[in-house]
């Protein structure tokens, strides 16, 4: 009766110091052809697959070649999976090669930083990178869930502005704390938010700019109506009242936007645009009468 026979061919203590990976696989076979140390059958410990190869070859299975090269022998899925395992076997091989042990690795992809692949163009790096990169997305969107932040916040500028400063802050970098954050931090904002927002306005007196107003009602079910100003040089949010408790009448919302006016400058408007609505029709009748003379002046 046949019987396999595995030959185990990495028992040697030394081999394996200067081999590393010997450890990592499996001989079926022993050397063919005039080299008897060169090619042999053998099988990864961990992805159970076959070859027949040199020793070189096994290393091309675990570690690859570099940018633009083509290995031989197909690279070790499981690893490809269980990053703890491969940086385990990087680490061995690489200890191996920083002393000198392993000559026959002097040249891998390992320990030559001309050729080493970069976490950009690595399959290895590429991979763990996408597995590490969902984990934040789902990370992401958890906290956006938890705290009720709409999902277009992930188009917002600012949102992006944010990771990027997050990214290139310092190694261990914590957010503000929740009383920093809400006092000097956001009163800071505000003071970059009005000198950026400098040059808007020292139009006004130039160009002269528009007032549009519109009503809509947030995800709290609360009534609003803001006021945005407008004119060539762009367009800037001044504030939006909450009317709560208040009826949208002809006089509360002329009111509300003669305030506006004020604030921009009555002699700086060139006009208001509200929606079609009866009451925003009879708001601007009213607004008319008292400052008819500025905007046709």
């Amino acid at each position: 009766m046949n019987t396999s026979t595995t030959i185990n061919l990495s028992a040697s203590s030394s081999a394996n110091n200067c081999k590393p990976l010997l450890d990592e696989v499996t001989f079926t076979t022993n050397g063919t052809g005039k080299n008897p140390r060169g090619t042999k059958r053998w099988i990864c410990n961990h992805c159970k697959k076959s070859y027949n190869s040199s020793y070189s070859r096994i290393h091309q299975h675990f570690f690859g070649l570099g940018v633009g090269k083509k290995s031989e022998v197909a690279r070790c899925q499981t690893l490809l999976t269980n990053r703890a395992e491969f940086q385990r076997i990087r680490k061995k091989v690489e200890e191996a090669e920083n002393v000198g042990i392993s000559l026959s690795l002097s040249k891998s992809t390992l320990n030559n930083s001309h050729s080493r692949p970069t976490a950009t163009t690595c399959p290895i790096a590429k991979s763990f990178g996408t597995v590490e990169q969902h984990q934040v997305d789902i990370l992401i969107v958890r906290a956006l869930c938890a705290n009720g932040i709409p999902f277009n916040v992930l188009r917002n500028p600012n949102f992006l502005a944010m990771l990027k400063g997050v990214n290139q802050a310092p190694k261990g970098y914590k957010p503000p704390s929740f009383d920093r954050a809400r006092t000097t931090l956001v009163d800071e904002c505000q003071r970059q938010l009005e000198k950026e927002l400098t040059p808007v306005k020292d139009t006004w007196t130039t160009q002269r700019t528009s007032i549009v107003s519109d009503g809509w009602t947030n995800v709290k079910r609360q009534p609003l109506i803001n006021v945005v100003t407008s004119n060539s040089c762009g367009s800037m949010f001044i504030y939006a009242k909450d009317f709560t408790g208040q009826e949208k009448t002809r006089t509360n919302i002329a009111e509300f936007l003669l305030e506006s006016i004020e604030e921009v400058g009555p002699s700086n408007v060139l006009q208001i645009v509200t929606e079609n609505a009866a009451n925003c029709k009879a708001a601007g009748k009213e607004i008319e009468k008292i400052l008819l003379p500025h905007f046709h002046g």
